[in-house]
């Protein structure tokens, strides 16, 4: 695989998983405000850290270019669920 596929497909990859992590701050946030226990945005806020790990771990494990694409793309993926939600 030559190194610009390499870059972007895991950018990509990492923009999935960033998406998903951040915007999951929103959904935690919608449970609490919509009387849900207590719990259930504990457990989510944990499952998402707890994926977030295993994500990196897993990258961290197959080469150091992964990780900086993969995190390159999550952070692009913060800033677009932050700018959705209307965060800055």
């Amino acid at each position: 695989m030559e190194t610009t596929e390499l870059v972007l497909s895991y950018a990509a990859l990492g923009l999935i998983v960033g998406f998903g992590y951040y915007g999951s701050m929103q959904w935690i946030a919608m449970l609490a405000a919509g009387g849900a226990p207590a719990w259930t945005g504990k457990l989510v806020g944990g499952l998402r850290l707890a994926a977030a790990i295993v994500f990196f771990l897993w990258l961290a494990s197959i080469g150091a270019l992964h990780v900086l694409s993969a995190f390159a793309g999550f952070l692009v993926g913060r800033q677009i669920s932050f700018s959705l939600g209307g965060i800055e």
